[in-house]
């Protein structure tokens, strides 16, 4: 019996006598092996594994160590029959072995608010929404990287540091945010988050409770809406517009309820990419100062604004410490860096502190410090220089060829900035469907559905257009044009 119950593979690079000692705690587990049965001599089990009898006295060494057998002296070696007896069960297939393990044996609460996480497919090309990682400075990044992690007098950054972020990062961020976004900051007024998603739970989680009324667009980023909605908000729409939500509709809410926030992507928004027009920026800080609300500000792309210089955001005009401002650099540089920003008023980033204790404890001291020298040293700015100008050149290249081979079929306005295009497809071709044609293409195309505001189908997506450089757009589109006209 025990020859095909027990599992060895000598290429692992677990000990055999380990892996014995592991199958047979298996079966006894699974009660295959019964408490206060007598194990095989070691002479035997050896025989029958056809492995040194050593191996075995090992294993049964490591067994007795934590309690699942014992010797009863000349009697043999038996299971320590004090175990509690499991009921054997015999699996007919894999599948249902598999289902076991997939599904818990307590009760679950399923979470129906939140989509369940899908594959990203980064290794298709496409349009994709992100930058593009081939652009990223990773020889710099790394270097400096390297450099940091070497000097001793770093070492004590590799414990628990300030949760908060590390404050070289958030000096130069407050720097950096001051002189490009007129804001007016010190480092006490910056937080460091693992990417601006973290920072909209955290603003949630702090700033809002149940049964709070939260303005957002008709139109809004998915994972903003979740988690405002985890956090116990009820959201309230209102119109977006080609300059940005309807703060006529906003004014007219605040005069019927109370409003405790207003969530806004004010300078691309998302999904639709529109700007946020400046005369409804001073009306909307305006009324946050009436009407005692929140504005948190999620400017996940600033740094790419392409048809004139950007325009400054809402923080840059509050004096009343009304908003909340979120930034991030995964954008700016790549998603895997993780850092994000916010800027507040001391006592919210307090707060935020507070809160972060018990989910992350803190970020990546030593990857802040890099992303702070990269600032210090020029890098950063190079980098977002360089890559604004690829990014233009994209969009402007993207477009062109979208009008000429699908202006018939695809409806969009040139973004202002951001990496991605708003696109509104023809009812006659149902994006689910085209987006899985896509995939078997080997292009990437999302299928908008994450877009769709409650019981509506817009058959509109976002397209990415700064994954790709230009040759690999032109292929894209060929075979988008090929798949919808064929």
């Amino acid at each position: 019996m025990y020859s095909s119950i027990i599992a060895i593979n000598k290429k692992a690079e677990m000990p055999v006598y380990l892996q014995i000692a592991n199958s047979i705690i298996n079966k006894i587990q699974e009660g295959t092996i019964k408490p206060g049965s007598k194990m095989p001599s070691s002479r035997e089990l050896a025989a029958m594994l056809k492995v040194h009898r050593k191996t075995v006295v090992n294993a049964y060494f490591e067994l007795d160590a934590q309690g699942w057998i014992f010797s009863g002296s000349t009697k043999g070696t038996f299971v320590n029959t004090h175990l509690p007896v499991a009921k054997h069960q015999r699996w007919n297939t894999t599948e249902q072995h598999s289902d076991n393990l997939q599904s818990p044996g307590y009760t679950l609460k399923i979470n129906t608010n939140i989509k369940t996480p899908s594959l990203t497919y980064r290794e298709f090309t496409g349009f994709h929404d992100g930058p593009d990682m081939r652009l990223v400075p990773i020889a710099q990044l790394a270097t400096i990287y390297r450099s940091i992690i070497s000097r001793k007098s770093w070492l004590f950054n590799l414990s628990y540091v300030d949760v908060q972020g590390n404050k070289d990062l958030r000096i130069v961020l407050s720097d950096y945010l001051n002189n490009t976004r007129g804001l007016q900051t010190t480092d006490e007024n910056i937080f460091i988050s693992r990417g601006s998603q973290m920072g909209i739970y955290l603003a949630a989680r702090v700033l809002i409770s149940a049964g709070d009324n939260v303005i957002v667009g008709d139109l809004n980023y998915y994972y903003a809406d979740k988690t405002l909605v985890t956090c116990g908000a009820n959201l309230l729409r209102v119109k977006v517009e080609d300059d940005g939500i309807n703060v006529d509709e906003v004014d007219q809410l605040c005069k019927k309820k109370k409003i405790r926030a207003i969530y806004i992507t004010s300078h691309h928004h998302f999904p639709t990419t529109v700007t946020l027009s400046a005369s409804k920026r001073m009306r909307l800080i305006a009324l946050a100062e009436r009407y005692k609300f929140v504005i948190i500000e999620d400017d996940y792309d600033y740094d790419f604004h392409y048809e004139s210089n950007s325009i400054l955001p809402l923080a840059s005009a509050d004096k009343k410490g009304m908003v909340v401002y979120i930034g991030t650099l995964s954008k700016t540089v790549a998603p895997s860096l993780r850092i994000g920003y916010v800027a507040a008023p001391k006592n919210v980033i307090d707060e935020f502190s507070k809160l972060r204790q018990i989910i992350d404890v803190q970020g990546d001291p030593a990857m802040e410090k890099a992303v702070a020298e990269m600032f210090t040293f020029g890098e950063m700015r190079r980098h977002i220089k360089k890559a604004h100008k690829e990014y233009h050149a994209r969009r402007d290249f993207a477009c062109t060829m979208l009008k000429d081979r699908l202006g018939d079929v695809i409806d969009f306005k040139i973004p202002e900035g951001g990496l991605a295009i708003w696109a509104k497809f023809d009812k006659k071709i149902p994006l689910p469907d085209l987006s899985v044609k896509l995939r078997s293409k080997g292009i990437i195309l999302s299928n908008g559905l994450v877009n769709n505001p409650e019981g509506k189908k817009l058959n509109s997506t976002r397209m990415g257009f700064g994954w790709m450089n230009m040759e690999e757009t032109e292929h894209a589109i060929k075979i988008l044009r090929e798949t919808i006209k064929k």
